[in-house]
């Protein structure tokens, strides 16, 4: 009967461990479930700094336990705790009881310690990561009159080692993704250039501050922008190109203040992704005088030249343009030595730039 008892509880830390999202969601599921797998007076649970040289506690949650032992514990340091290190060392929990016994138990310090607390027998089970990083520690503690801990109440804590470790190697992983999603948030919002972060498919991951202050500024402007975007990543999709430039006439602006020239703005979006056939991609969201915008149609180049200097624009290779072009690499290359020439430009990042200058520019 009390195996069974022991089951339903592990059933039930487990099903608590794989819902819990965040460290202290791991920590107190753990501490409200533990009890009725494993019986003691006290139960905590430290999640450390792996980055540190030492065992530094980040958080530590505890149930049944006096605050002055956290703080006491602290003083002492877990990298003094004689039965934390050799559960370390073994991967696997370990009791004060297996490791050392009588006097030679009652002179560690951390005997001291529990004792000042009404404490004496103690598990620690070390909470180590896929990294092999010790990410945290699981602490139990019985008082002098009440017997050591079992062999069994060794084997459920192992038990309930592999589920606690996995949730809270998850949830720390989770937490650092999103503190780190968060940075570079921040670091977008910096940028004067609108931007827009999406998956190939069209899902919007992350929209900068200077594109919502555009889409504010011009009535009409997100249709459009969302408009090329769309097809922007259509083509990214399709094809073997990593940078596609699209351009758009924006009919009007809101507010005080426009003028009739600004009937002849133009949106530009350049969408970029890290390579054929990944999921993501960056587009940068240009306004612009339509006299002034990416020009291709106004370099001074014969229509095949222009088409190969938009590839070349678009961030595709010499192969890259001959299959699109059906013709030789040898080809491409004699046209764009002609390119070259007659724009004055030296090398194809040359090009790049001055497809986006103005025509009046390359004269």
């Amino acid at each position: 009967m009390r195996n069974r008892i022991r089951a339903g509880a592990l059933e039930e830390l487990t099903l608590a461990m794989q819902a819990a999202l965040s460290v202290a969601d791991v920590q107190s599921d753990y501490l409200e479930t533990v009890s009725s797998v494993v019986d003691a007076d006290a139960y905590g649970f430290s999640h450390f700094d792996t980055g540190s040289q030492r065992l530094t506690p980040l958080s530590v949650a505890t149930r049944q336990a006096p605050h002055s032992l956290v703080t006491d514990y602290n003083e002492l340091g877990a990298d003094r705790d004689p039965i934390l290190a050799a559960a370390l060392t073994a991967n696997a929990p370990l009791d004060s009881n297996r490791l050392m016994q009588g006097d030679a138990w009652r002179e560690q310090s951390l005997c001291s310690v529990l004792n000042r607390h009404g404490l004496h027998h103690t598990m620690a089970v070390p909470l180590v990561g896929r990294d092999s990083k010790l990410l945290g520690a699981l602490y139990l503690a019985r008082s002098d009159d009440r017997s050591p801990f079992s062999p069994g109440d060794i084997a459920h804590m192992t038990r309930a080692k592999k589920h606690v470790e996995l949730a809270l190697d998850r949830s720390i992983r989770h937490e650092s993704a999103d503190q780190r999603a968060s940075v570079l948030g921040w670091a977008m919002n910096q940028l004067d250039v609108a931007t827009i972060v999406s998956a190939t498919d069209g899902q919007t991951y992350f929209e900068n501050h200077a594109l919502q202050r555009l889409v504010r500024a011009y009535r009409g402007a997100a249709s459009i922008v969302f408009e090329l975007v769309s097809e922007n990543l259509t083509l990214l999709r399709r094809g073997p190109q990593r940078v596609v430039i699209r351009a758009s006439a924006l009919a009007d602006r809101n507010g005080p203040g426009a003028v009739e020239s600004e009937a002849d703005l133009q949106l530009t979006v350049k969408s970029v992704t890290p390579r054929p056939g990944k999921s993501v991609a960056v587009s940068f969201v240009f306004l612009q005088r339509q006299d002034l915008a990416a020009p291709v149609d106004h370099l001074p180049l014969s229509a095949r030249e222009r088409e190969i200097v938009a590839w070349v624009a678009e961030g595709l290779t010499n192969r890259q343009i001959s299959e699109l072009a059906f013709v030789s690499e040898n080809t491409v290359r004699q046209h764009l030595k002609r390119v070259f020439r007659k724009l004055n430009v030296h090398s194809r990042a040359a090009l790049v730039r001055a497809v986006w200058q103005g025509p009046d520019d390359l004269l």
